[in-house]
């Protein structure tokens, strides 16, 4: 599989969540459906290697990173495969650099981000500047990765259904081979 494949099903997996309290934080939702599921096809398909958070842990892979060949010598979040893939993952622009919540590379070196970001929908309000600031995100991950997929988390109701405009950015988003799920709450 290559690291294409291997999105599709990623979005696949990601898109059939149902957005419930479960999920209230963000982290939850990394830790739960992200890292779980690409956890889960790299053990599928070997030959795409994962990079994730630590999340405190402290575990590495064996005998190192670079000579873990087979899944099972892999770690889910092991520290130095996480600070290792900022070498090749990360967005770097006018002097910053950009991370992402999850990093993924296939045999051939080609590169996934997914960066996840939740809004808060009211009544009053929308996250206007949030969402902009989040597309940004995406797109300065399209600059330094092959596919980069987008999670939107949209907590709170909506007054406005405005669909014909999500299809528009999504299309013009996947010429940048951006890949955006909305998932709202349920």
């Amino acid at each position: 599989m290559n690291i294409h494949g291997f999105a599709r099903e990623l979005r696949l997996k990601i898109g059939a969540t149902k957005l419930t309290r479960r999920f209230e934080k963000e982290k939850d939702f990394e830790k739960s459906v992200l890292v779980e599921s690409a956890w889960k096809l790299s053990r599928a398909h070997p030959e795409i290697h994962v990079f994730t958070h630590p999340w405190g842990r402290k575990a590495e892979c064996k005998p190192t990173c670079q000579a873990a060949e087979r899944f099972s010598d892999r770690v889910e979040g092991c520290k130095e495969c996480w600070t290792s893939s900022k070498e090749f993952s990360v967005a770097q622009a006018f002097g910053m650099r950009h991370n992402f919540d999850l990093t993924a590379r296939d045999r051939s070196g080609r590169r996934l981000v997914v960066e996840v970001k939740w809004l808060q929908l009211k009544t009053n309000r929308s996250p206007n500047g949030e969402f902009q600031r989040f597309i940004g995100q995406c797109t300065l991950a399209a600059a330094a990765n092959d596919v980069v997929i987008g999670v939107c988390g949209l907590w709170g109701q909506r007054v406005k259904k405005l669909e014909t405009h999500e299809r528009a950015i999504e299309k013009i988003l996947r010429t940048m081979s951006v890949h955006l799920i909305v998932l709202r709450e349920a």
